[in-house]
């Protein structure tokens, strides 16, 4: 473990804005669906399993939107040194890529835990039912594959900014991945069809769901909604994320090679 690598990891686990976002805020939410939205709900284990995945899903893709603006917003106002550094020393665009993506998952991933956490305990207070993961590795999988498309995205996001010179954007791209990530929530009212394929956010509910609490696959949408459903093909969407992160990783590295970097000044006066 590089010195870069444990500084940047400390760095992010104690930012305020990560801490409050993505946890503590996220949390008011966990409460929110055991004891708000799930008033009603029939105390039957596979009723209370089908909306904890579904409770997971959703406020993981919150939680994670959440810190992936603080994320990428370090690197936004980091960028005249990462462009030094990477023209100017040992560290490539590629192995920075690797060093800084490897401390942002340990952020990403701890947040993952304590939400995992958070709502077993919230939710076996409320239903008291102790509903654990059908998968482990199937849920740590797709945890990673989450994880790793968040970082990769706002990465590509904050990246052009800088590539186009265009620091007065810079505020609005940093919360895309945020604005993004409430599509997938609007899948508990709204049926995507085939869509849900096409959006990366609605391929990590889905999976989150099928390997957390259920072991099935989730609907294509309009979770709270009656009338017939139609259901995620779960390979495919495995396949459409892979195929998401593996774009987003290459076009990093191209525009970490290209980047001549914007000032702190130019950012804050735009």
């Amino acid at each position: 473990m590089t010195k870069y690598l444990q500084m940047n990891a400390r760095s992010l686990l104690t930012n305020p804005n990560i801490i409050f976002w993505s946890i503590l805020f996220t949390e008011f939410w966990v409460f929110m669906w055991a004891y708000v939205f799930g008033t009603g709900l029939p105390l039957v284990e596979e009723a209370v399993r089908q909306y904890t995945a579904t409770a997971y899903g959703n406020l993981l893709m919150l939680s994670l939107s959440g810190a992936s603006v603080t994320i990428a917003s370090s690197l936004l106002y980091s960028s005249k040194s990462i462009r030094y550094v990477t023209k100017y020393t040992k560290l490539s665009p590629s192995r920075f890529l690797f060093e800084n993506l490897l401390s942002s998952l340990i952020v990403l991933l701890t947040i993952s835990g304590i939400m995992a956490l958070s709502i077993v305990l919230v939710f076996m207070s409320k239903f008291s039912m102790l509903v654990l993961p059908v998968n482990a590795g199937g849920i740590l999988f797709s945890i990673f594959l989450g994880t790793l498309f968040m970082y990769t995205m706002s990465l590509f996001l904050n990246l052009s900014v800088v590539v186009l010179r265009a620091p007065k954007a810079a505020s609005f791209i940093s919360f895309i991945p945020l604005l993004l990530g409430f599509t997938a929530y609007s899948a508990l009212w709204i049926d995507f069809g085939v869509g849900v394929y096409l959006s990366p956010f609605n391929c990590i509910t889905s999976i989150c769901y099928y390997y957390y609490f259920s072991g099935e696959s989730p609907p294509t949408g309009n979770f709270f909604m009656p009338g017939a459903k139609t259901f995620v093909n779960i390979p495919l969407a495995l396949a459409s994320l892979v195929a998401w992160v593996s774009l987003l990783i290459v076009l990093d590295i191209l525009m970490l090679g290209k980047m001549r970097g914007i000032g702190v000044e130019e950012i804050r006066t735009a």
